[in-house]
């Protein structure tokens, strides 16, 4: 962890000297991955035409189109599951409410309910799973089940067998998502707190806030890697890509340490950042890649919001066109989006058209 932390700090230092030299000859994004399913050929040609090269086919048809306009058909999307949901702290919990409206009437229309939850959001800067601004802030969606409770990984498994099973001819791989904890930290239930007494034991160690985050950290890591393992039993040509989600506070590119194929990790959240960051977490996902498995690939992630009413960050074509510069600028020539349908909104579509080959 102080490595990552030290070798993230001086990328940051030498970045301004620095951005330019490693990019001598290339002003393109090579190989795109794109969190959106064609539902029509018109849009598998649109997003091909956008610079998408991988992407995601719910059935075979939808394989077809996007093999036809020269892109590469994964299955999934994979997440993890659990006999139970995540356990937080009580003030975790009560917050995690407010910010889902579930304190709110079942009698208040869809809409208006959307607009009080949209400003409750606004209001208590959440960040929807990355780049945190409060101290507690957790996630906007259902709580995620305790994962680390699936033991033996009886439930993957099954879930992994399903999607295998029904995934169309010709795919060459599977999409994973969402191997995190709802409150960026850590789960508090009775299986997890077990292995964590088990885990300090075994290693003579304190109860630490220190330890407590290494604890967590490995069991995402050893949760991942035990499903690619599964994943690789089954199809070994099978190629995995992910996005690390929610953000884990303590080490946001610990996805470096897994065996994912092609490990999506952010370096530009929904909401803006600020230029230095996202051209040294850009390094750290690209650079540092290899450092625990031969192999591997780490692909920056941007997360695209394109409705400005939203409580969700909102970006502008402009928005977008910086950070593609920024991500190049940095070394990068490949990139995961998400939402992948707003790559095919006017102006968007344009701005991706004109960075990616």
């Amino acid at each position: 962890m102080k490595r990552m932390l030290f070798l993230f700090a001086a990328l940051l230092l030498f970045s301004g000297c620095a951005n330019f030299g490693s990019t001598i000859g290339k002003n393109k994004i090579s190989r795109v991955f794109c969190w959106g399913i064609p539902k029509t050929e018109a849009e598998a040609a649109g997003y091909a035409a956008s610079g998408v090269t991988d992407i995601r086919a719910a059935n075979a048809k939808q394989c077809a189109w996007i093999v036809k306009h020269g892109m590469t058909p994964y299955c999934g999307t994979f997440t993890p599951d659990g006999p139970h949901l995540q356990v937080m702290t009580p003030e975790e919990e009560v917050y995690h409410k407010y910010i889902n409206g579930g304190d709110l009437s079942e009698k208040i229309p869809v809409a208006e309910r959307r607009k009080i939850i949209d400003r409750r959001r606004r209001a208590k800067n959440h960040r929807y799973g990355g780049d945190m601004v409060n101290a507690i802030d957790t996630i906007n969606t259902a709580k995620l089940k305790c994962f680390a409770s699936d033991k033996d990984l009886v439930l993957a498994r099954r879930k992994i067998d399903r999607i295998i099973a029904r995934s169309p001819a010709g795919v060459k791989g599977i999409y994973i998502d969402y191997i995190g904890y709802t409150n960026h930290r850590g789960c508090y239930c009775r299986s997890c707190l077990k292995r964590y007494r088990k885990y300090l034991n075994a290693r003579r160690l304190a109860d630490t806030p220190e330890n407590r985050d290494d604890f967590y950290r490995q069991t995402l890591v050893n949760y991942c890697n035990a499903v690619v393992d599964y994943i690789k039993s089954k199809r070994p040509e099978f190629k995995i890509v992910a996005h690390i989600y929610p953000e884990f506070n303590p080490d946001p590119l610990y996805g470096n340490r897994t065996k994912i194929d092609y490990c999506g990790q952010t370096v530009s959240w929904y909401f803006k950042w600020k230029p230095e960051k996202i051209t040294g977490y850009t390094r750290v996902v690209t650079e540092q890649a290899n450092d625990f498995f031969p192999g591997v690939q780490g692909i920056p992630f941007i997360g695209l919001n394109i409705n400005s009413k939203s409580s969700l960050g909102y970006k502008t074509p402009g928005d977008v066109e910086n950070e593609l510069k920024t991500i190049i600028a940095a070394g990068a020539d490949t990139l995961m989006v998400c939402t992948g349908s707003a790559m095919l909104a006017p102006g968007y579509f344009e701005v991706f058209q004109k960075y990616c080959k």
